[in-house]
């Protein structure tokens, strides 16, 4: 257990961690990333810049690779770039724990979760390449290269299953804006199907869930089908704003103003959104 020294925080770190995940995911940006640095601040000043248990030391990875994000989806892909590779050094040399649950590596899911975010982040700097390698050895550590993952036998949702199916997200983005928009639909189909998969098996957050059908909806878009791609996005802006995922609703609305679909009252809330989102401390780029 790390002991923290931020006032008034006395969860156990993992706690913290999740609940900064979760803020982000309501689009309260200035508070997740707050946490995460105060969280960050306490594993280092119990355990040193780079923790050799695996414990702090997948933390502290999780903790600069959620920044990371957090930061990309603001279109800041200079910045999340090294923060992911951080993260991913500070667990490239460490052993699981041992005697640690079947099936549960936070280790193997910090250093996946790095690798994803690199790939991501190579993705938007438009270095395909690049992006395209690191995905391949994410996979290769997530599971046997061949293994099919929709009929693969149940895993862990925090430490694999959540980390397959961001790799799928990545892996349909390259493929959309690297010009092989059927590899992009194969992978967010592949996508859709695993959440199904998990579902039967796992408590999916719901924003994962509409984070899969948001990438669906722009791969259709990228294969020329904007009818369904514009019916499937305004079905996630719906499920985002019931859950309160604001940064999901944002895309979706952003999906439909790009594929000059979006009603006026559409517009107006994709505008008001962007500035409720900037006041949350979303690091948008200006023309973002």
């Amino acid at each position: 257990m790390i002991k923290t020294t931020s006032q008034g925080l006395d969860m156990a770190p993992e706690l913290r961690w999740k609940a900064a995940v979760e803020a982000g995911g309501r689009g309260e940006y200035a508070a997740a990333l707050t946490e995460l640095a105060r969280l960050g601040e306490d594993v280092r000043s119990a355990h040193g810049s780079m923790p050799r248990g695996p414990g702090a030391a997948a933390l502290l990875s999780l903790c600069r690779s959620t920044t990371a994000s957090l930061l990309r989806q603001g279109g800041r892909h200079d910045l999340s770039l090294g923060l992911d590779g951080l993260a991913f050094a500070t667990v490239a040399g460490i052993d699981p724990a041992p005697g640690g649950e079947a099936g549960v590596d936070p280790v193997r899911a910090a250093r996946a979760d790095a690798l994803i975010g690199l790939a991501a982040d190579n993705l938007g700097l438009l270095r395909f390449g690049a992006s395209a390698r690191v995905l391949d050895r994410a996979r290769s550590l997530l599971s046997d290269p061949a293994e099919d993952w929709v009929s693969a036998p149940p895993v862990d949702w925090p430490t694999h299953g959540r980390c397959r199916l961001r790799w799928e997200w990545v892996s349909a983005e390259l493929g959309l804006y690297s010009g092989d928009v059927a590899a992009g639909l194969a992978h967010a189909e592949a996508g859709d199907l695993l959440v199904r998969h998990l579902t039967d098996t796992s408590d999916v957050p719901a924003r994962h869930r509409v984070k899969t059908s948001l990438i669906h909806a722009a791969a259709l878009a990228g294969v020329g089908e904007v009818e369904a791609s514009a019916a499937r996005a305004r079905n996630v802006v719906v499920d985002a704003g019931e859950h309160g995922l604001l940064p999901l609703e944002w895309a979706g609305l952003s999906l439909l103003t790009g594929m000059v679909a979006a009603s006026d009252s559409e517009e107006k809330r994709h505008r008001d959104l962007r500035a409720t989102l900037i006041g949350k401390g979303m690091a948008l780029m200006p023309e973002g």
